[in-house]
């Protein structure tokens, strides 16, 4: 008989809700299932304390403290190692589950391959000021986000947000430890699953992402993000864009350019993508900068 546990790492965000939806929709599944969530060493101790009451007091669930910050990568393997059942769903905190068949949807397709991911969504309307450029960039995606788009390149979509997976199978791949700071360590996972040769299926079953950064916090998870692309040059391989295009800049010795751009024109750049109208396009030219000088 299948068995689920739901896997939620934790990081300064009030997860209540999402624990008490996931709750109410385990118990009709008419399986074993349970939710550990995981808190990555929280800097606020109220939303902190405001996740443990919820996760303690909710029968199938477990909490963990963490006593000092692991990262994004380890605490996924963490809350794998204490998981009891065959079926892992990673879910990241700061989605809203929209649909009340979501984790019935999930294990009907548990059957169909050992990784399965539903997607995401962006809120219709940006949620506050300052918001400006996640926002934006989230909603450009839009058109990326259907299982059908998805499923014309699986490997290169795959994202950590939300994916079904077996335990077997992760307990062989498992999360790169070595991304320690924000960003890419799912695309690396996404190629490790190709590379492997792991059946991955897209599906339209989608949680909201609604944890939207300010411009100033993302652009700065997003140099994080660059870093962690440069130093995994070897892991991610061909499954970044941003390396992509990094390789050709070098390979045609015009790393210089980039890194005249970067020194001339950094302020400039970041105070149109810090300020009400950003730009896509500078948002890119900024990310091959900085790759470019690191």
């Amino acid at each position: 008989m299948e068995a689920l546990s739901i896997l939620i790492p934790v990081f300064n965000w009030d997860c209540t809700r999402l624990i008490k939806d996931l709750h109410f929709q385990g118990l009709t599944l008419g399986i074993p299932y349970e939710i550990i969530v995981a808190d990555d060493c929280s800097t606020d101790k109220d939303l902190q304390q405001k996740s443990r009451l919820v996760a303690e007091t909710h029968e199938n669930c477990r909490y963990f403290a963490l006593p000092h910050n692991i990262g994004r990568a380890a605490i996924r393997n963490f809350m794998a190692d204490q998981s009891r059942y065959d079926k892992l769903l990673f879910l990241d905190c700061d989605a809203e589950v929209k649909d009340k068949q979501f984790l019935k949807k999930y294990m009907e397709a548990s059957g169909k391959a050992s990784v399965v991911c539903g997607g995401l969504t962006h809120p219709d309307e940006i949620p506050m000021k300052g918001q400006e450029l996640r926002y934006l960039y989230e909603k450009n995606a839009a058109f990326e986000r259907s299982a059908g788009f998805r499923s014309q390149n699986p490997y290169l979509r795959f994202t950590s947000f939300s994916f079904l997976i077996e335990r077997e199978v992760f307990m062989k791949i498992r999360f790169d430890e070595s991304y320690v700071r924000y960003g890419y360590e799912d695309v690396q996972f996404g190629h490790e699953l190709e590379e492997n040769g792991v059946s991955i299926l897209h599906i339209d079953n989608p949680l909201a992402h609604i944890g939207l950064d300010d411009s100033a916090s993302y652009l700065n998870k997003t140099r994080q993000a660059v870093h962690n692309a440069f130093d995994h040059k070897e892991g991610i391989g061909d499954s970044s864009k941003l390396l992509t295009n990094y390789n050709k800049v070098r390979k045609l010795g015009m790393r210089w350019v980039f890194r005249f751009i970067w020194a001339f024109f950094q302020k400039s750049m970041e105070r149109n993508l810090l300020g009400p109208k950003p730009k896509l396009k500078i948002f890119s030219l900024y990310k091959l900068c900085y790759i470019s000088v690191l």
